[in-house]
């Protein structure tokens, strides 16, 4: 076997390293700072949509609570008709019974 032979390559120049090892860096840097704000924004985002949505939900409440009393508020206006309208047969059916007796009170006299 044949030993093979070194590349005659020379390390580049430690100033030159150092500044590659700088630039790396910062860019890993900015690059972190990036991933940092944008997981707050994402954050922040969440956070909006979670009161947006819980507000949504208490207007929806309030606003079927308020449907519900308008329901049943309409519901006891149409019974109370209803009763008054009874209320108003009977009477006049009870009247129109007493005249009848009263005429009949008077012809018989």
């Amino acid at each position: 076997m044949v030993a093979r032979k070194q590349s005659s390559r020379k390390k580049p120049a430690k100033r030159i390293l150092q500044a590659t090892k700088k630039t790396t860096k910062t860019a890993k840097k900015t690059g972190r700072k990036i991933k940092r704000t944008a997981t707050k924004a994402r954050k922040a985002t969440r956070k909006v949509a979670k009161t947006v949505s819980k507000a949504k939900k208490r207007a929806e409440k309030v606003a079927k609570n308020r449907k519900r009393d308008f329901e049943k508020a309409n519901r006891k206006i149409k019974t109370l008709k209803k009763t008054l309208r009874n209320a108003e047969k009977s009477a006049r059916k009870r009247k129109n019974e007493y005249q009848k007796a009263l005429k009949r009170a008077k012809d018989t006299l």
